[in-house]
């Protein structure tokens, strides 16, 4: 653990409606990602929670909207990401 807060439960709190859409989209694409770890011979998910693979995982699973990754997106697009 990093000590960071969690973007898997952030993004789990707003898909509970906890957080306000246009909130929640901003934050998560100033969020502070890590960078992924990656062990070529360890094919399991690494389980981090601050990757840009988690808002991926988050859109697969439901619990982000098409429309809500394109905006993250377009926020990761200006920030240069």
């Amino acid at each position: 653990m990093t000590g960071k807060p969690s973007l898997r439960d952030y993004i789990d709190r707003y898909a509970a409606g906890e957080i306000p859409r246009d909130e929640a989209l901003a934050a998560i694409a100033a969020w502070d990602f890590e960078e992924e770890w990656f062990d070529p011979a360890h094919t399991a998910p690494t389980h981090q929670d601050n990757t840009l693979a988690v808002v991926a995982q988050a859109r697969a699973l439901g619990k982000l909207a098409p429309e809500d990754v394109e905006v993250i997106r377009e926020h990761l697009r200006r920030r240069g990401i």
